[in-house]
């Protein structure tokens, strides 16, 4: 009989234990902790006899189960809800570089039209530059067309004039 009433009340301190440490770690308010949708759900634990530490301890792992999946259901809204909150972040960066992805696409077309507008010019220019070297070609030949014709007269003026001459 001595070792019955022993675990019995081993039983029961640990059943009392075990009520009391939930009480601890539970939220203030059932307003604090977010609402899940198996919370809502949940069975009504069994009322425990007054004198019954079984049903004590089995009410009190009911309880700690169901905080336990309660937490494990906020963590993973939790999760998801910074999920959500990292998808419209990278969203938004996605928005911010198809706008400047645009912003650049408008300005190489506008580069485009200009580069268009000045090749004109480059052909004329080209155009410009061919006729000032054929002309520079011209100037050259009566350059020495000149020279020939100023030292023929000088030889013809020698030979008919050989005192004139210095």
């Amino acid at each position: 009989m001595a070792d019955t009433d022993v675990v019995n009340s081993s039983a029961g301190e640990a059943a009392t234990e075990a009520a009391s440490a939930p009480a601890e770690d539970a939220p203030a308010s059932s307003s604090d902790a977010a609402p899940s949708p198996s919370a809502s759900h949940a069975p009504p634990a069994p009322q425990a006899a007054p004198g019954d530490p079984l049903a004590k301890a089995l009410q009190t792992l009911f309880l700690n189960v169901t905080t336990l999946v309660q937490g494990e259901l906020q963590a993973a809204n939790s999760e998801y809800e910074l999920l959500e909150r990292m998808n419209l972040r990278v969203a938004s960066e996605h928005d911010n570089q198809a706008d400047f992805a645009e912003g650049l696409r408008v300005f190489v077309e506008r580069l485009k039209q200009k580069n268009e507008g000045f090749t004109e010019y480059m052909q004329q220019i080209d155009e410009i530059d061919q006729e000032v070297t054929e002309l520079e070609a011209v100037v050259s030949t009566l350059d020495n067309y000149t020279s020939n014709l100023e030292s023929r007269i000088r030889i013809a003026c020698a030979q008919a004039h050989p005192r004139s001459i210095l």
